[in-house]
């Protein structure tokens, strides 16, 4: 038996359509890194671990976390300051809404060539959101750790290099 969708091809994707998809990735990728921020965060500051085999156990596990349950355990424990807390939250609204909504309900909108740019502009300040959030929290890591006595200049330099390339 034969299926009907057999018979059915796939348009290809426009070049603006091609744009949006990158932008969407780019977003996607830039949230993921503040996950990944926020799940050594959580480990260094909330457990302390002694041993960095502790530490990357302890890791895979928090890694597993939604980033609204990161962003909570994070609430819960007061491991940022009020503002941190609600930039955080503000980045989890915008991503539900990237993941979840941003292309099917804009798809009409799209088609008629109505809110291009309008959409473009808001998955792309998703972006530049997620680095701002993912340097903040890179930030108030090393503060920690230096006041706990860890010398981080060696890092500091290593991320100077980066951001300077």
């Amino acid at each position: 038996m034969k299926l009907m969708s057999e018979n059915y091809r796939f348009k290809q994707a426009s070049e603006q359509e091609v744009s949006l998809y990158c932008l969407v990735g780019e977003a996607v990728c830039a949230v993921q890194h503040v996950e990944e921020a926020l799940s050594h965060s959580i480990v260094i500051k909330k457990i302390r671990p002694e041993l960095k085999k502790e530490a990357d156990n302890l890791l895979e596990t928090y890694r597993s976390y939604t980033l609204g349950k990161a962003i909570s355990i994070a609430r819960q424990e007061g491991l940022y300051n009020e503002s941190l807390q609600h930039e955080l939250r503000e980045l989890l609204s915008q991503r539900n809404w990237l993941i979840h909504k941003s292309i099917a309900q804009s798809r009409r909108e799209w088609d008629l060539n109505v809110s291009r740019d309008k959409l473009m502009a808001r998955i792309k300040a998703i972006s530049i959101q997620a680095h701002n959030l993912q340097r903040l929290i890179e930030e108030d890591l090393m503060q920690f750790v230096e006041e706990n006595g860890v010398d981080m200049s060696r890092v500091k330099a290593e991320i100077s290099k980066y951001y300077s390339e």
